[in-house]
């Protein structure tokens, strides 16, 4: 319709501002915001979505002695004997000159802080690498034909309709937490989760634990949306923009933003987004997108 179509003009401009600096603690986002209504949010959990963060155990640093036989153990298949045994007289070197202190140093910074002792470097090793992201680092998602066979339109806007939601379940806090469940009869149920929400938050992860339900690490879902790489010459940075309410949408050459949210915050209903899609997808060949 007409109205749908019109949907094309509310469009943001492709470029807002992006805050700067990392985030990689949930906490980073605005956890425990409005709980709208239900056909706005996927679901609301009885258990806040961060509530077991500040009790998950850190990954301890293994041993020096374990590091350098494991690396040991792992570079024989990979090469000849003679390399084999120059890496041996290496490792020896290592662990009887600077290998101790480096040690102390990394279990320094383990005590200083609370998370993974590979997370800095890990992101280090993440943002500076110039390899491209594709097949290198980002997933590829195929998703299954539905009998009906929507058009291409139609299934983009139950898609981004479905993301914004998701989005507005995780900043009210009440996303279901991430949990393996190896006693499902146990732990899932509602009985268990009053139980875990009303935990202590510093002991919550131990006290679901001894009913075989261990929490996951949720600290990455602070870069899930509203976020982007930003391309630097030696060490890329993550950047947020809180504001940001739109998804950029590529058709060839042409870039457009699409609003997913209205200015109240709330999801922009699926048969608007699907108009503002057929628009782009009626759009010139040579278009140039835009807003």
């Amino acid at each position: 319709s007409l109205g749908e179509h019109s949907a094309a003009a509310s469009l943001l401009p492709l470029f807002s501002c992006m805050q700067s600096g990392r985030r990689h603690a949930l906490r980073a986002l605005r956890i425990g915001g409005p709980v709208r209504g239900a056909a706005t949010l996927l679901h609301e959990s009885r258990i806040p979505t961060d509530h077991f963060q500040d009790s998950l155990p850190k990954m301890p640093v293994p041993a020096l002695s374990d590091t350098l036989s494991k690396f040991l153990y792992f570079a024989e298949p990979l090469v000849s004997d003679d390399e084999h045994l120059l890496a041996r007289r290496g490792v020896s070197a290592f662990a009887g000159a600077e290998g101790p202190a480096l040690q102390a140093e990394l279990l320094a910074s383990s005590e200083r802080q609370y998370t993974s002792y590979i997370s800095a470097p890990w992101f280090d090793m993440y943002l500076r690498d110039r390899a491209p992201l594709l097949l290198n680092y980002n997933p590829q998602l195929t998703f299954e034909d539905e009998a009906a066979r929507p058009s291409q339109a139609n299934r983009a806007a139950r898609l981004c309709h479905a993301a914004g939601r998701f989005l507005l379940t995780l900043e009210a806090g009440v996303l279901e937490p991430d949990v393996f469940h190896t006693k499902p009869k146990v732990s899932q149920t509602p009985l268990w989760r009053e139980a875990v929400r009303l935990m202590p938050r510093s002991v919550a992860f131990y006290g679901a634990a001894a009913t075989g339900a261990y929490a996951l690490d949720m600290s990455q879902y602070a870069n899930l949306f509203r976020s982007t790489r930003l391309p630097r010459p030696e060490l890329d940075e993550l950047s947020t923009c809180n504001d940001s309410r739109h998804v950029v949408v590529q058709r060839g050459g042409a870039f457009w933003a699409v609003d997913l949210l209205t200015p109240a915050g709330e999801p922009v209903p699926p048969s608007q987004l699907q108009g503002a899609f057929e628009a782009i997808l009626a759009s010139p060949a040579d278009a140039r997108g835009g807003s």
